[in-house]
């Protein structure tokens, strides 16, 4: 069986293992000469939604896009020096569902993904992007253990 690796799809959530799963996706695109597609989603909690009285300034969410193109169009531009394919996507929209709709628009053929490695309790009130995404990928995961 020969595994084709073309598309990576590598969403980024900024925190501060964002350089490590980049780290792992760009040597993964380098040893298979594929294309790197750096992903972002934001979205806003639905606890803050439901605060009565909640303002958000009209060019909120203008504001978290080009925030998110920003800093993704940094990290891109770090990796086309290296000699890298790659491009940037950000979409609105919970992250775990945007991240494998966008897998499934790209055909992505492989996802790196951040873990936070959450046990117990935490994980199961706080839940897991990555996790979810593992179980609805259309492609394979591989998930990279923050810090």
């Amino acid at each position: 069986m020969t595994i084709e690796i073309r598309t990576i799809l590598v969403p980024i959530d900024f925190s501060d293992s964002a350089r490590n799963i980049i780290e792992w996706a760009a040597h993964l695109a380098r040893e298979s000469k594929s294309k790197l597609v750096l992903f972002h989603a934001y979205h806003l909690p639905v606890e803050f939604q439901q605060l009565e009285g909640a303002y958000l300034p009209p060019d909120f969410w203008a504001n978290v896009k080009s925030e998110a193109q920003a800093s993704l169009a940094r990290h891109e531009a770090e990796l086309r020096e290296s000699g890298h394919s790659v491009e940037s996507v950000v979409r609105e929209g919970y992250a775990a569902t945007a991240i494998v709709d966008e897998a499934n628009e790209l055909g992505a053929d492989l996802i790196v993904i951040g873990t936070h490695g959450l046990s117990g309790l935490k994980h199961m009130l706080l839940g897991s992007v990555a996790e979810r995404v593992v179980q609805k990928a259309p492609c394979p995961v591989l998930t990279v253990k923050a810090g």
